[in-house]
């Protein structure tokens, strides 16, 4: 693999100083050491040096997770009363009047239902705030949608699924498992139209590309005027990556170019001029699976070695999971940053 210097902050175009030194891949086992440098100006970390564009592919080969999951079907609800629950809570929290049951009150119903956790967490098929509020015959693409695995739910939900993919593979994928219609490429590359979508979704993508103000200014670009965007990427100020430093699962170098804060990634949406943002705040729901990957790479030398914790083990894992749900609200370290934001 062919790689290139990159000194510079991807963002204001000054030269930082390195944070982590001599990484190695100890996910899928690219070789090479590589480097983090952090822009504290701009509040982002990227790699460097980071792969050619033409050969960032060979970062991907072997078992990597998009290639490597199973989809299993979704339905709204196996029988009449899961059915009805659910369409309460969506319709009541997120519009889908199509679905909502006719019973007296339903609306009142699904919200109250809605603050129930769980009830909130089934209801949206496990994808809370990522489901857009409804459009009668809605457009929604998927920005890296891997697999497909979150247009299930959409599809399901009644929206017409789109998604860019840059890996053949997953892409291939994605079209036979949930028939969306895929353009194969980049964010930067990919010949999606603008001005078209209701709703765009990334889940875990931004991190992936050189530059992530042009992957926001492309994003709101495919958006219509009030459509959705949604966003999700690894937080670099969570709890995990301060507490294990270079043993952060989610540095994934050299496939992670970029790593964001809420206030960088908040900024480039701002910064872009066609976006409203709404939310962000980050999310706590990875923190026992960042805890086992850090233990499992120390003791045995890559994240997904089998790790069997002890008893003291147990009570740092269940003492940090529970730390970093606590303080996630107000110090904003959780694991992922979570951004919802609507287009001017």
């Amino acid at each position: 693999m062919r790689t290139q210097p990159a000194p510079a902050c991807p963002l204001c175009q000054r030269e930082s100083g390195i944070v982590y030194n001599g990484v190695a891949d100890r996910n899928l086992f690219v070789p090479g050491k590589w480097s983090f440098r952090y822009c504290d100006a701009c509040d982002i970390a990227w790699l460097d040096p980071q792969p050619v564009p033409e050969d960032v592919a060979l970062a991907y080969e072997g078992r990597y997770y998009t290639r490597d999951t199973s989809l299993h079907p979704v339905s709204l609800g196996r029988n009449p009363g899961m059915r009805a629950v659910r369409g309460m809570v969506l319709s009541a929290r997120y519009g889908y009047t199509p679905l909502r049951p006719q019973i007296p009150l339903a609306d009142a119903l699904g919200w109250a239902a809605s603050l129930i956790p769980v009830v909130h967490k089934r209801a949206t098929l496990g994808w809370l705030k990522a489901i857009p509020r409804y459009r009668a015959n809605g457009r929604v693409l998927e920005i890296g949608c891997g697999d497909g695995m979150f247009l299930l739910p959409l599809r399901e939900l009644g929206w017409e699924i789109h998604a860019i993919e840059p890996d053949p593979a997953a892409a291939e994928k994605a079209a036979r498992n949930v028939g969306a219609r895929i353009w194969p490429g980049t964010v930067e590359t990919a010949q999606a139209p603008e001005n078209t979508f209701d709703a765009v979704v990334s889940m875990h993508a931004i991190e992936h590309v050189y530059d992530p103000r042009i992957f926001i200014e492309r994003a709101a670009n495919f958006l219509r005027p009030g459509g959705f965007l949604y966003v999700v990427t690894p937080n670099f100020q969570s709890l995990a990556r301060r507490t294990y430093g270079q043993d952060w699962h989610a540095l994934d170098p050299p496939r992670h170019l970029n790593l964001l804060t809420p206030k960088s990634l908040e900024s480039i949406c701002r910064s872009t001029k066609l976006l409203r943002v709404q939310s962000v705040r980050t999310l706590a729901r990875r923190a026992r699976r960042e805890w086992e990957h850090a233990h499992a790479v120390r003791q045995a030398g890559n994240f997904y070695a089998e790790f069997k914790p002890g008893l003291s083990q147990r009570v740092g894992l269940e003492s940090f999971n529970l730390l970093e749900k606590a303080g996630s609200p107000f110090l904003k370290w959780g694991e992922e940053i979570e951004l919802i934001a609507y287009r001017v």
